[in-house]
């Protein structure tokens, strides 16, 4: 069975959402700070005017504070790409060798180096002389990703692929016609159970200098994108 089929049987079955919207991956958002119980106040109590309580006062900071933080279930989309070297953790339905029963796995992923331009391709070129440079007004991207499995069935693995396509600052994917080929060292293709890890990399091209985004690909349009452009602040 090729990979096409392969990606094909394991997409048809999954049933899960992505930020609330149909999808075969859901991102987890971070567990709230349980409130702070807050002390009821006896209605027949007489407040001095202008004169506030310490717990209506500690109630108010923290409701301002919450205001403050922003949603967490926004990460992963594309108007809120992850960040380079930050990871973002989902559930993913699988199945096993029979196709009938389901498992959950709860999988983290994040990208932890960005090689691009001349650099790319001068390592692809060492890698493989028969690598061609990118079509013109490309450039080729060498992107590492690491991952870890959380959660999972302990007899069943979970199979980690890699399927990524480019999207530009434009909005539209970026046809990946030439391909080019690393010297081992590649992500995905690999069975994991919980507790497992990888790392591996994988090549595309972009627009030069284009601030375009990896998407983790689902079939269902709701999958999760990644920054390509590191933060000055991290360098």
């Amino acid at each position: 069975m090729n990979k096409r089929n392969i990606k094909q049987l394991l997409l048809a079955g999954s049933t899960l959402m992505v930020l609330g919207a149909c999808s075969t991956r859901e991102v987890q958002e971070s567990t709230p700070t349980p409130e702070e119980e807050v002390e009821e106040v006896d209605e027949t109590e007489v407040v001095e005017e202008g004169a506030e309580t310490e717990e209506n006062t500690d109630v108010e900071a923290e409701e301002e504070e919450a205001e403050e933080e922003p949603p967490t279930s926004d990460v992963g989309k594309r108007s809120n790409p992850v960040p380079v070297g930050e990871s973002v953790t989902y559930t993913e339905v699988y199945y096993g060798e029979d196709w009938e029963e389901e498992y959950e796995a709860e999988y983290e992923v994040r990208i932890t180096d960005i090689v691009r331009g001349e650099e790319a391709l001068t390592i692809l070129k060492e890698e493989n002389q028969f690598n061609e440079p990118a079509p013109e007004g490309m450039e080729w991207a060498i992107i590492t990703l690491e991952g870890t499995l959380h959660a999972g069935d302990e007899d069943v693995p979970y199979t980690v692929v890699p399927w990524f396509s480019v999207v530009d600052s434009t909005g539209s994917e970026v046809p990946q016609d030439d391909y080019a080929t690393l010297d081992g060292n590649e992500y995905g293709y690999v069975d994991l159970f919980p507790g497992g890890t990888t790392e591996g990399r994988i090549a595309h091209y972009m627009p030069v200098d284009d601030e375009s985004l990896l998407f983790l690909d689902d079939m269902m349009g709701s999958g999760i994108y990644f920054s390509l452009t590191p933060d000055s602040d991290s360098e």
